[in-house]
């Protein structure tokens, strides 16, 4: 068994609670695929992801009988004549499909329907007909905005403010540096004016947001209200950036970390930091300041990758304590670990928690309270938990499909339309006044709670045998550089994105989707002699498809190596194909499955030292050529490697 042969797909799973983040800022145009005129070809990819990955099996005449139910709404909307009753459809996937499709195409043309509104309708009606909280439409624009959160947000233009909602002209943050902090504006002031127009009465936040848009450069005159009347503060707009983890040091010895996204680890974020060594040095920075206590906040926090939630946990947690439990109805069953990198000064420890912390925020939580690691506080969560794959759609648009339900590791929760409730509630949010005086109710609940938080683990980090420098030092050469990685019709742009180094068997575990018995498989990569991997992805945007992932894993003997290639660890998330190409000592190939559907991945072996090379896509797409030529490249570096044995 291996899970050193599982697809190395830079997990495109993700645990988000799906929002519209209100920044007021402009973000770059998504990647676009090229679809036919009548927008069949990404109603048709919708249609059999959401077949082929839900995880609840679905009945495709009731998903094509709401994608007609959406067309009749989007035409009558229109003012258009109503689309007659839907054909009876075959029994088969397929054949349903193509009788929809003419029936489509044939009232779309009779009834002068715009054929790209109405498909973004069907499509969205689709999504919706399963009335799950993480399977959605996404609009390119949307699409978009989503991959810059969960790939640690782009640096946008715009005036860089968080806008809340009662009153919704409330500014509830501001980018640190950024334009509307250049110009003095503050948490807690009331936008009632943009460009001498009263804004006051505005009833969104979307139609504030739409009026504050502008381009880079351009001026805007805001009238706002700190309690004292309206005063007029002019801001020009440029880029601005809002980092997903922010510490400091509260009175009394308490640390204090924010996290607002759990970005995909490995990636650099636009200040140059990366999610994991941020919150390593967030840590370090704490004990230096004499830190006794500690409080989490995951407040608002909607999610992102349930692979990071698993590395933050184990910075908290022992090895041995699992994460989180993902199943479908399919009879595929998994556990994910924490992460196996225990930071070596655990204190007492408080969550902070509201309606807003979805997905992997609410895995987090309940993992630390399960394991009698912190208490949690505030309000009860989202209830919004599955692990889902974003996957792109012809056109530019996306589809965020739930292809696991998730729950507590341990007790098998479900937290799924239930959310948490906290050991201590507070009030549901700050008051405007709290706002504008720097109180926050419910840090001062936190701070309260900590004296009856469970005493921390005396759990000693272990230190590993091999350390990222070591890796780096013998492993980082067969890394290519972006511009060396071959593309081809869809792989149009290869930046590495995503750069990391494993020295413990867990992240290994979790990077390829868990296990059904985590701590047996940890227990076989320990008797194996693994040593640690160093880990690339290449592609466009963080978390997008299509990516090429490269890992090269080290052990300690050329038989655990040999272990590591020869034997599948995780059939149901791989399996086994013909191998396109022999390459060292012995090669292996699989196609992957469930969790990692849409990757095929060469194996192979060096003495040593393990490679695999996963090439990603919407399920359909495969390009072996890629493979070939990505591993053949890698392999060329690794023949002039020297591995020596180290002590």
């Amino acid at each position: 068994m291996a899970t050193d042969s599982v697809p190395r797909l830079p997990r495109a799973i993700l645990a988000c609670c799906l929002s519209l983040i209100l920044l007021t800022g402009s973000a770059l145009a998504p990647a676009v695929y090229a679809q036919d005129a009548t927008g069949l070809d990404a109603i048709g990819a919708e249609y059999h992801d959401m077949l082929d990955l839900f995880y609840r099996p679905i009945d495709p005449h009731d998903l094509l009988q709401a994608a007609w139910t959406a067309l009749g709404s989007d035409a009558s909307r229109r003012g258009a004549p109503a689309p007659a009753p839907l054909p009876d459809l075959p029994d088969d996937a397929d054949g349903a499909f193509s009788t929809f499709s003419s029936a489509y195409s044939a009232y779309v043309a009779s009834a002068s329907l715009p054929s790209g509104a109405a498909a973004i309708d069907v499509e969205m009606g689709m999504a919706d007909s399963v009335h799950e909280q993480h399977t959605h439409y996404l609009s390119p624009g949307i699409m978009h905005a989503f991959l810059s959160t969960v790939g640690g947000g782009q640096q946008s233009t715009g005036l860089g403010i968080r806008l809340g909602g009662d009153p919704p002209g409330l500014i509830m943050d501001v980018a640190p540096g950024g334009p509307a902090d250049a110009a003095g504006v503050q948490p807690g002031d009331v936008i009632v004016g943009v460009d001498a127009k009263d804004v006051s009465h505005t009833d969104t936040t979307t139609t504030l947001s739409s009026a504050l848009a502008g381009p880079a450069g351009s001026s805007v005159q805001l009238s706002i209200d700190r309690g004292n009347g309206p005063q007029v503060v002019s801001v020009t707009r440029g880029a601005y950036y809002f980092p997903p983890l922010q510490s400091s040091m509260l009175p009394g010895g308490v640390g204090y970390l924010k996290l607002s996204d759990f970005v995909i680890s490995g990636t650099t974020l636009p200040d140059g930091t990366e999610i994991l060594a941020d919150l390593d040095k967030s840590l370090d920075d704490l004990d230096a300041q004499g830190a006794q206590s500690l409080i989490l906040d995951l407040r608002n926090n909607g999610g992102g990758s349930v692979q990071t939630a698993d590395e933050i946990l184990g910075r908290f947690l022992p090895e041995t304590v699992r994460s989180v439990r993902e199943s479908d109805q399919r009879g595929h069953l998994t556990y994910e670990l924490a992460g196996g990198r225990t930071h070596d000064r655990q204190l007492p420890m408080v969550v902070l928690v509201n309606g807003g912390s979805a997905s992997a925020s609410e895995i987090t939580a309940s993992a630390l309270r399960d394991a009698h690691r912190a208490l949690l506080v505030g309000q009860r969560t989202a209830g919004a938990v599955a692990s889902s794959e974003l996957l792109p759609l012809p056109g530019g648009a996306g589809l965020q499909v739930a292809v696991a339900a998730a729950s507590t590791a341990d007790t098998n929760m479900t937290l799924d339309g239930v959310g948490i409730t906290p050991d201590v509630m507070t009030s549901q949010s700050r008051s405007l006044d709290d706002y504008r005086t720097g109180r926050d109710p419910q840090i001062d609940a936190a701070i309260g709670a900590l004296a009856s938080a469970p005493p921390p683990p005396s759990v000693a980090a272990a230190a590993a045998p091999v350390t990222s420098d070591d890796l780096d030092q013998l492993l980082a050469g067969v890394l290519p550089d972006s511009q060396d990685v071959p593309t081809n019709d869809r792989l149009q742009t290869t930046t590495r994105w995503q750069r990391l180094d494993y020295t413990h068997p867990n992240e290994l575990i979790d990077q390829n989707g868990g296990a059904p018995d985590p701590l047996g498989l940890q227990q076989t990569l320990e008797a194996r002699g693994y040593e640690g991997s160093v880990v690339a992805t290449y592609g466009g945007t963080p978390g997008d498809l299509p990516a090429v992932g490269i890992n090269v894993d080290l052990y300690s003997t050329v038989d655990g190596a040999h272990s590591a290639t020869a034997v599948n660890d995780l059939p149901q998330i791989q399996v086994p194909i013909d191998a396109p190409i022999q390459l060292g000592d012995e090669t292996v190939a699989y196609r992957g499955a469930w969790l990692a559907t849409g990757s095929t991945a060469l194996v192979w072996r060096r003495g040593r030292v393990v490679f695999t090379v996963t090439y990603s896509d919407v399920p359909g797409f495969d390009r072996p050529d890629t493979l070939v030529a990505v591993s053949q490249m890698v392999d060329s570096r690794a023949q002039q490697m020297s591995i020596p044995y180290l002590p």
